[in-house]
């Protein structure tokens, strides 16, 4: 009885009865074949060191905000925070990322600082966002009449980004108590010092590094930014600095043993995102929840820009993405940093409108432009930004 080998197809025989060429050609063959098995499978499961940053989500923010039932007046209209998705990526993904308009890859150290885990990233990104949104309640209860006290231990350093002016001056652990000579209780008073220096300036830093050690003093000359803060580069004595860039100082700060002395407490549930991004977005839904009428003038609008206690909007980063999510979503209007205005509005598109706010009262300008009600939240308080 003849038999056949298993998985392997008769052929014809030559002199010593074994198959002949044809089958010699398929073991050939086979080497290649597995060469590029393994190539496409590297190409989509081997991760590189560089993330895409690509569009996110606009998620609305009335429902994540819950003051006292006696304080409340539920809104029709909407404000949406506005995210973006960030992920290592694969050769395949990256390549991807790098033939769309609106997904950037970039080097995992403009993300992720050395010695850095991604889980501490995390946790950084959360932390930020627990202050934005106290900072957001404080701001709009200001607004509103209400005396709010403010209390901090200085301004900690959460992070440094590597090769900048701060590196090598202050690391993660760090407070800083004064700047300039000023004591500094909040990460506010040193994001102000730096707004209000250039480029290439210098700053005095009073640095305490906790454990008992002594306090220190740092001089650092501030570096330049571009308008989205996505890089801060040192400058060197003398150096031409480009027009319209930024002082940075390379650093993420939070403040040290924030507490508020509210007269009520707004709760506002994160949905589990982080980052100070949505800092402008709750501030104008807490407004819009504790007062009657229609802030948004009863509409959608789009929101992204850190908010500080003095009523100003601080750029984010990530801009292009966002605005890629907000016309995904079919909404008419974006408030964005006035420092990121541009970007955003060279992706908007026709049918997007996209305004540029640099404080509080810019954005509920550009909601009163659009039939918002503005009657119930009274005079701007004095000392407010704008």
């Amino acid at each position: 009885m003849n038999t056949v080998e298993p998985m392997v197809q008769p052929g014809p025989l030559g002199w010593d009865g074994l198959p002949s060429r044809p089958r010699r050609r398929w073991l050939w063959l086979a080497i290649p074949i597995g060469l590029v098995a393994l190539a496409i499978a590297a190409a989509v499961t081997v991760q590189l060191p560089y993330y895409a940053i690509a569009p996110g989500s606009a998620r609305e923010v009335n429902d994540l905000i819950q003051p006292p039932p006696d304080h409340r007046f539920p809104p029709r209209g909407r404000v949406y925070l506005t995210t973006v998705s960030l992920q290592r990526v694969t050769p395949i993904e990256a390549v991807y990322g790098w033939l769309r308009g609106d997904i950037d890859v970039v080097p995992q150290d403009q993300i992720l600082p050395p010695a850095t885990k991604p889980s501490q990233l995390q946790q950084a990104n959360f932390a930020a966002m627990d202050e934005s949104k106290q900072v957001a309640a404080v701001v709009a209860l200001r607004r509103l009449g209400y005396s709010v006290a403010e209390h901090g231990e200085g301004a900690g350093v959460q992070q440094v980004i590597p090769k900048s002016p701060a590196a090598g001056h202050v690391k993660a652990g760090d407070v800083v108590t004064a700047v300039d000579g000023t004591a500094v209780q909040l990460s506010d008073d040193v994001v102000s010092a730096v707004g209000r220096h250039q480029p290439g300036d210098v700053l005095r830093l009073e640095v305490d590094p906790g454990s008992g050690a002594p306090k220190r003093t740092e001089e650092v000359r501030l570096g330049t930014a571009p308008a989205d803060r996505s890089t801060c580069q040192p400058v060197e004595v003398g150096a031409e600095v480009k027009a319209g860039s930024l002082a940075c100082l390379g650093v993420r700060l939070q403040t040290k043993g924030l507490k508020f002395d509210l007269p009520f407490v707004v709760n506002v549930d994160s949905a589990g995102i982080g980052g100070p991004s949505a800092g402008l977005a709750f501030t104008l839904g807490i407004l819009d929840a504790l007062r009657p009428g229609e802030l948004t003038g009863g509409r959608g609008v789009a929101v992204t820009g850190t908010i500080a206690l003095d009523g100003s909007v601080g750029p984010v980063g990530g801009v292009v993405q966002k605005t890629a999510a907000v016309k995904a979503a079919g909404i008419g209007l974006f408030l964005v940093p006035a420092d990121e205005y541009v970007l955003a509005r060279a992706h908007a598109g026709k049918k997007l409108k996209v305004v540029k706010v640099a404080t509080l009262d810019d954005a509920l300008a550009a909601l009163g432009a659009q039939g918002g009600d503005l009657s119930a939240l009274g005079p701007k308080p004095s000392g407010a930004a704008g």
